[in-house]
């Protein structure tokens, strides 16, 4: 009698009252803030479980387009991260988690290692928190990032690192489907995407950067990716790709 009787009262209010398993809940406790948090409700809504890949990490915090799912969700996957800063950071912050499997290294087309740019932090403490995700196998494009805050050459700094390829990356994972591919790789992430053998793993959800990249080649792919049934959306620098149920 007074659930009926609350239940009559929130309605007369506007208020409706849901049970945890309605499949709505999960809109109440993680609501969308972008595009990306929209396609994970669409694709999964109970958001719980998943099981990704994460290439560019960063700290695991820091704009972090998948953070706020990591723990509260139970979700399980690989997180790559080169750079020695941002590794340390990202072990502080995950390296406790039994879920997630953290790799100081980068994909590329082939394994061996490679020089990475990025901008001295060390030397130039005073750098926006934007220019705190810059690393680059393109020593150009961090340049022109050093230029556009008043810097010089003299500003970057370079650090090898170790390099695997996808098919190292995907034993790795396991046979269970990826249920999201994230990159952030600042103008690389094309060609990594083209390299990771989407006809064959099929990754439900590609989240990708697409800022560092020439229109011609992001329109070219996105052609790719509708060839391949994906469905496509856009979000300020980024691009969201999912296969709808």
């Amino acid at each position: 009698m007074l659930r009926a009787s609350i239940r009559r009262f929130a309605r007369l209010t506007g208020l409706t009252i849901i049970s945890r398993r309605h499949v709505a809940a999960p809109y109440l406790e993680h609501p969308p803030r972008n595009v990306l948090d929209q396609v994970l409700l669409r694709c999964h809504p109970a958001l719980q479980g998943l099981h990704f890949i994460q290439v560019g990490a960063n700290d695991g915090k820091r704009t972090d387009p998948i953070a706020r799912y990591l723990g509260p969700c139970a979700w399980s996957g690989l997180m790559f991260e080169p750079l020695a800063v941002n590794f340390d950071a990202l072990r502080r912050h995950h390296g406790a988690n039994p879920r997630l499997r953290l790799r100081q290294q980068a994909i590329d087309t082939v394994a061996g290692s490679r020089p990475l740019y990025d901008l001295d932090r060390a030397a130039h403490p005073e750098l926006p928190d934007w220019a705190h995700g810059l690393a680059s196998f393109s020593r150009d494009r961090v340049l022109q990032a050093a230029r556009e805050l008043g810097l010089d050459e003299r500003a970057l700094m370079s650090e090898t690192i170790t390099t695997v390829s996808w098919d190292e990356v995907w034993r790795d994972f396991g046979p269970q489907r990826c249920d999201l591919l994230v990159l952030d790789t600042e103008g690389y992430d094309l060609t990594l995407l083209r390299a990771a053998n989407l006809a064959e793993r099929r990754p439900r959800i590609i989240h990708f950067e697409h800022a560092c990249t020439p229109p011609a080649d992001r329109l070219a792919f996105y052609g790719e990716l509708l060839a391949l049934g994906y469905e496509i959306a856009t979000d300020g620098s980024d691009t969201t790709a999912w296969i709808a149920a």
